[in-house]
């Protein structure tokens, strides 16, 4: 993931920072966070402190559960979010342009019907937006 240095990210702060700004400004639980990254709430924690001290997003307390903190986006955070996503998508086009659109969309029903067969476990979980499938022709 040499494409995230540019921007001062490592991997793990990217996949959080996509997961909070792919929510269309919806606030996201700590907990729900960890359980998209597939990590330990704690481990968690860490990643999205050091998020907190770049000032890509912010913790405000949940009114429905005062143990709980809302994590958001700051307009900062979307913005890199926004740069960092065109360039990884500028790359994912690149390296599927090898192959036609035939083999696209083919690759496309094949990772679909893996998708369909091992289902995340999390509830709730939805895709982030762009998807997990290659582009488009």
């Amino acid at each position: 993931m040499a494409d995230l240095s540019p921007f001062g990210l490592s991997p793990h702060q990217w996949r959080a920072l996509h997961v909070i700004a792919s929510h269309d400004g919806e606030p996201q639980r700590q907990r729900d966070v960890a359980a998209a990254l597939r990590i330990a709430p704690r481990s968690a924690a860490e990643v999205l402190s050091q998020l907190e001290t770049e000032g890509l997003i912010a913790r405000t307390p949940d009114p429905s559960d005062k143990r709980a903190v809302l994590l958001s986006a700051t307009s900062e955070g979307l913005e890199l979010e926004r740069k960092v996503h065109a360039v990884r998508s500028q790359r994912g086009d690149e390296y599927f342009a090898t192959l036609g659109a035939e083999d696209r969309a083919e690759l496309t029903r094949l990772l679909g019907l893996l998708l369909e067969a091992h289902p995340r476990p999390e509830e709730g979980w939805r895709p982030p937006r762009g998807g997990a499938t290659p582009p488009s022709a």
